[in-house]
C-alpha cells in the first residue's frame, strides 16, 4: 500500500481511528503529531475528528563518527538509551552527555517555535493519540510515548499510516492500542510508502499547529 501524501494518509487514518474512539472528540481527545514529520498526518486526523492538535518533539541521540542513534530524548524527560548500541559502539560518558545536552537544547528550541508562549495541551483524563508518519524507529516513538504517559492520559493510542510489523508489536506494550493502516514485515523508512514525501520544515510544522491549536478544545 502506498499513500498519495501525508494528508491523504491522515484522512484514511482518521477513518480507521473513528470507530475505536467511539465518538470521542473535542475536549476529551487530543491528537499529537510526532514532530515534525508526523504533523501533516496528525493535522488531517485532528481536522477529521474535530479534535485539537498538538506536537511532541523527540530527538535522536547521535555521537560523532556513528550513524546509529544511541538513544532518544523528549522535552522534560530523561533520555531513553539503547544500552546495546552504547556498548557495541564504545560510546563514552562524555560523548553521551554532550549529545544529550545538544539535543535537549534542540528539543527546547523546536518546542518554543511550534507553540510560542504556551505549554502542551493537558492530557490528564483525556484520550491522547500520538500520530507518526511511519513506525520505523521504536526508540523515538517510545520516548514520545513515555513523555505523554507522564501526563496521565486516560487512554494512549499510537497511530500511523504505515509501520514495521515487529516495531508496532513491540510498541503495543506501551499503549492501549496501536493503529496502522499497513504493516509490512519490514519498513526501514517511511518515505518509500508515500508518493510525495518531503522533509517537513520547522515553519511548516509551526503553521500547522497555529491553524488548529485552541487554548483548550477544538475550534
Amino acid at each position: 500500500m502506498r499513500f498519495l501524501d501525508r494528508s491523504t494518509a491522515g484522512h484514511q487514518l482518521a477513518l480507521r481511528l473513528a470507530p475505536l474512539l467511539g465518538g470521542r472528540a473535542g475536549a476529551e481527545l487530543v491528537v499529537l503529531g510526532l514532530a515534525p514529520g508526523g504533523l501533516p498526518v496528525a493535522a488531517e486526523v485532528a481536522e477529521s475528528l474535530g479534535a485539537p492538535l498538538d506536537a511532541t518533539v523527540v530527538r535522536p541521540l547521535a555521537v560523532p563518527g556513528h550513524d546509529r542513534p544511541v538513544g532518544a530524548i523528549a522535552d522534560g524527560d530523561p533520555p531513553l538509551l539503547d544500552r546495546q548500541a552504547l556498548e557495541s559502539l564504545g560510546v563514552t560518558s562524555a560523548e553521551l552527555d554532550a549529545s544529550v545536552r545538544r539535543e535537549r537544547v534542540e528539543v527546547h528550541r523546536r518546542e518554543a517555535l511550534y507553540r510560542p508562549g504556551r505549554a502542551r495541551l493537558p492530557l490528564s483524563g483525556r484520550t491522547a493519540v500520538l500520530v507518526s508518519d511511519g513506525l520505523t524507529d521504536a526508540l523515538t516513538a517510545r520516548a514520545a510515548l513515555h513523555a505523554l504517559a507522564a501526563d496521565h492520559p486516560q487512554r494512549l493510542i499510537l497511530a500511523a499510516p504505515v509501520g514495521d510489523a515487529r516495531i508496532a508489536a513491540d510498541l503495543s506494550r506501551d499503549v492501549d492500542a496501536v493503529v496502522c493502516l499497513h504493516l509490512p514485515r519490514y519498513a526501514h523508512a517511511a518515505g518509500p510508502w508515500y508518493g510525495e514525501f518531503h522533509e517537513v520544515t520547522d515553519r511548516e510544522a509551526a503553521v500547522l499547529l497555529q491553524r488548529r491549536t485552541p487554548a483548550d478544545g477544538p475550534d
